[in-house]
């Protein structure tokens, strides 16, 4: 036994002149948080890259977290750069999908004078939302970088071990993520309170991680790291003279505490530390259109450090070792084997699955699935649509998790219309809507609205989907509306009608996509007619009954319907009012409009037209056509002329002022002009009246949160100008 001891044990002399083992020490790369700024961590990457200087462990917080969490599942800087650069990150922050991808019925509500802002009703009580924005798109784009994450769980087997950190909501705790979804952590470390909603984790519920840690330096040493590189965005206080607002002040406090934190860690690093801390100048944290921007500095930070991170740098053939032993997994698109649906929601599983085009047996489609998810979110039913990888039993599947909106189920929207001029002439309409969705498994819902003001309305309906795969549905409805009419007498003076009708109406609809909606249907009424001022011919006035069997078709691609870039709209409408369905006038109506909008740079031109007619009979007074009014024929006042035959067209250019946001509002200003003109037929004007009318405009356009406003100048036949203050929808 002692020979074999003595044998195991070299001869002191080559134990003595033996070359040690030389070890480089555990680095630790500590990325801090700065929202846009963020972007900064890639100019410092590179420097390491080109350096070779080698990262065991990364930890972040916040934008350190994406930057960190992708950089440590394989991503080299370069193509860190490229990421950020190509992400459209203003969309990224809006969560409303592109009005084109919208359901067709959430296009149609758009038509009326209710405005955009939803105020959600639970339990009679008025609810807001947990977030500015519930990053519906901010979490697939997160899903589709980190698809080669989805059989990791541990965050240790990661090409370089990381780790997240987010705030616990409850305690103010940090935590630290190591395990799960690795888009998930990253989605939770970035969860801005009051801009983002929080994100369940484990049971916490947890906000961005710059409340608690915003320069994880010590996760980073509890890890193991021995040396860390530690890059910091410093946090800029405001001075007193700019906190002059309730948000300017709430906002100093949260950089005060995210300040506070930061300078904690850095006071507890160690000599062997290198701290870099990029001069960003005066660009800020929003500034996401300039994200590009920020990578500079921090390679030129970095580089300041050059003679220090030369001492951790390794030769070319070390390096390249290093790299390979990260064990980096290209990235390939896998197969989707199965789709599980984890509904969260009162509707069905086929209300959703039949809104998914990804096919069992074929590759992930991430543009289709983002274009299905955007089509069920703007759907209006969800708080989130999202999906996860999962492997089972060697195969790869889709698990979709639906989540009910819980703030605005049911949701109510104010309403404003006005047109104004300076001749004291004016229509006006407010009110509000009341909508409630998700009444059953299948989507139906109730929707109701009142208005006030220049026309009167009470309207109720309630959709009801046949099969949410076929896109039938059914809609039964009740309309109460109280409107005034014009039209010309013999005598060449205008007279005019106010008019009450109260109909029902049973349809069955069609939604093909997207885009087209057509319905078919009966509609049942009673109504009056009054004059109310002027004379009127025998026959034009009284109580009349409604018969018709109606068919309608709506195709609809604009991007908007206050200020649209792009898109067709085409809407047609046949009536056929017969006595044996009840109705006093036997008569056949086709009425239709269209436009199509074209934008190039800065400039947007608009092209309409559209009009109507009776294939037979003579129109009643109350469904007569009429035209007149800002962009409609300007220079007129609004519905002036009406008749029984109308055709017009319009044209409109416009030019936006401002610049695009980059984040979450923006508020676009437009200049520009339009050209109008109206052929009427029948008795639409007095004798001199040539049944050939013009109008022209030129006018200020502002879209706000609340709606489209317009001052304008407009000019009609016969010296006729109109001064207009206009708040409405061009559609």
């Amino acid at each position: 036994m002692g020979a074999l001891l003595l044998a195991a044990d070299p001869p002191v002399s080559e134990a003595a002149t033996a070359a040690p083992i030389a070890r480089r020490p555990v680095i630790g790369l500590v990325l801090s948080g700065g929202g846009a700024l963020g972007a900064t961590h890639i100019g410092v990457l590179k420097v390491l890259e080109e350096l070779r200087v080698p990262i065991d462990i990364i930890t972040g917080t916040s934008m350190g977290s994406i930057v960190g969490g992708l950089y440590a599942l394989g991503l080299p800087a370069d193509e860190l750069e490229t990421v950020v650069g190509d992400i459209d990150w203003a969309k990224t922050f809006r969560d409303s999908p592109p009005r084109g991808s919208l359901p067709v019925r959430r296009k149609q509500e758009d038509y009326g004078f209710l405005l955009d802002l939803k105020l959600g009703i639970k339990d009679g009580a008025l609810q807001l939302p947990a977030g500015i924005i519930q990053g519906q798109r901010l979490t697939l784009m997160m899903r589709e970088l980190t698809v080669r994450a989805r059989n990791i769980t541990d965050f240790d087997q990661l090409p370089i071990r990381y780790r997240a950190v987010a705030a616990d909501l409850e305690t103010g705790q940090q935590v630290i993520l190591k395990s799960g979804n690795l888009a998930t952590a990253m989605r939770a470390s970035m969860s801005v309170p009051g801009l983002l909603p929080p994100v369940e984790y484990d049971g916490k519920l947890l906000v961005d991680g710059g409340v608690a840690n915003n320069l994880p330096a010590d996760v980073a040493r509890a890890m193991g790291a021995e040396v860390l590189i530690v890059v910091d965005i410093p946090t800029i206080l405001k001075k007193r003279d700019q906190l002059t607002s309730s948000l300017d002040i709430a906002g100093q406090i949260l950089a005060v505490l995210v300040q506070q934190n930061s300078l904690a860690q850095i006071a507890n690093l160690q000599p062997q530390d290198i701290l870099i801390q990029p001069d960003l100048g005066t660009r800020t944290s929003t500034d996401f259109d300039k994200i590009l921007e920020m990578i500079a500095p921090g390679e030129a930070a970095a580089r300041g450090q050059t003679a220090r991170l030369q001492a951790l740098s390794l030769d070319a053939t070390a390096y390249a070792a290093e790299i390979a032993a990260h064990g980096k997994e290209k990235a390939q698109t896998p197969v989707i084997a199965f789709i599980e649906v984890d509904n969260r929601t009162e509707l069905s599983d086929r209300r959703l699955t039949s809104n998914i085009r990804q096919q069992i047996g074929q590759p992930l489609n991430v543009k289709q699935v983002e274009e299905d998810f955007s089509h069920l979110y703007g759907s209006g039913l969800f708080e989130q649509i999202d999906y996860a990888l999962v492997d089972r039993n060697g195969e790869t599947g889709m698990v979709v998790t639906a989540t009910e909106k819980a703030w605005a189920k049911d949701y109510l929207r104010l309403g404003l219309a006005l047109e104004s001029d300076v001749d004291g002439d004016s229509s006006y309409m407010v009110g509000a809507g009341f909508t409630l969705t998700a009444l059953n498994a299948y989507g139906a819902e109730s929707r109701n609205e009142v208005a006030f003001g220049s026309t009167q309305r009470l309207l109720t309906e309630f959709y009801q989907p046949l099969q949410p795969e076929t896109g039938f549905y059914v809609l039964p409805s009740l309309n109460y509306v109280r409107s005034d009419v014009r039209a010309y007498g013999t005598d060449g003076n205008v007279n005019e009608f106010r008019t009450t009708r109260i109909e029902t109406a049973l349809k069955l609809g069609y939604e093909v996509g997207t885009a087209l909606d057509t319905r078919i249907g009966l509609r049942f009424g009673v109504g009056d007619v009054d004059l109310h001022t002027g004379s009127a011919a025998s026959g034009t006035t009284g109580d009349f009954r409604i018969g018709s069997a109606d068919a309608s078709l709506l195709y609809d691609t604009l991007d908007s319907v206050r200020f649209p870039n792009e898109g067709t709209l085409l809407r047609m409408n046949l009536g056929v009012s017969r006595g044996e369905l009840g109705a006093d006038h036997d008569y056949v109506k086709l009425d239709a409009t269209g436009a199509q909008a074209f934008t190039f740079g800065s400039n947007t031109m608009i092209f309409g037209a559209g009009g109507g007619t009776s294939l037979s009979g003579e129109l009643p007074t109350y469904d007569r056509m009429s035209v007149g009014g800002l962009f409609s024929l300007s220079g007129y006042t609004r519905d002036e002329l009406s008749t029984e035959s109308l055709l017009h067209g319009r044209f409109l250019y416009m030019r936006r002022l401002t610049e695009k946001s980059p984040m979450f509002f923006d508020l676009p200003i437009y200049a520009g002009t339009s050209f109008e003109a109206a052929r009427l037929d029948g008795d639409s004007g007095p004798d001199s009246f040539d049944q050939t009318a013009f109008g022209s405009s030129i006018f200020l356009g502002a879209d706000t949160p609340l709606g489209a406003g317009y001052l304008a100048l407009g000019q009609g036949d016969g010296g006729r100008t109109a001064a207009y203050l206009y708040f409405g929808k061009l559609f």
